[in-house]
């Protein structure tokens, strides 16, 4: 091997660095979820439990009788999806309870504002620090 050359295979290299990256991504969909599942308005459990996780396509479903008050079953489901990603793939998390965008626009209680755009926010500063 030459003076400061590899000391194993590029590929190898590659699939460290594919690895370090899977990582890097399952943690920032984590605090996502854990930022949206823990800091979603309270008003509702209903708004909670429908938001949905999953890979690749955004899974648009809602439950009317769906609650979730401790927010467990919820990030379990989130886990789940995380479990699933593999390099290439996109995590998408979803709301579409019907009042959800008023919520997250400040309505009734502007103090439950932006719970989505808060972490989004969040996410983009860890993953350019």
């Amino acid at each position: 091997m030459a003076r400061g050359g590899w000391s194993g295979k590029p590929t190898d290299f590659a699939l460290e660095v594919e690895d370090d990256t899977m990582v890097l991504f399952r943690e920032l969909c984590e605090q996502a979820s854990r930022a949206v599942i823990y800091n979603i308005a309270r008003d509702t459990t209903r708004l909670r439990a429908n938001t949905n996780f999953s890979v690749n396509v955004p899974d648009e479903s809602y439950d009317p009788n769906k609650r979730d008050v401790t927010g467990s079953t919820t990030l379990a489901d989130a886990r789940r999806a995380m479990a699933a990603l593999k390099p290439g793939d996109s995590f998408h998390i979803v709301n579409r309870t019907p009042y959800g965008k008023y919520v997250e626009a400040g309505h009734p209680n502007p103090n439950t504002a932006g719970t989505y755009a808060g972490a989004f926010n969040t996410i983009k500063e860890l993953g350019s620090s």
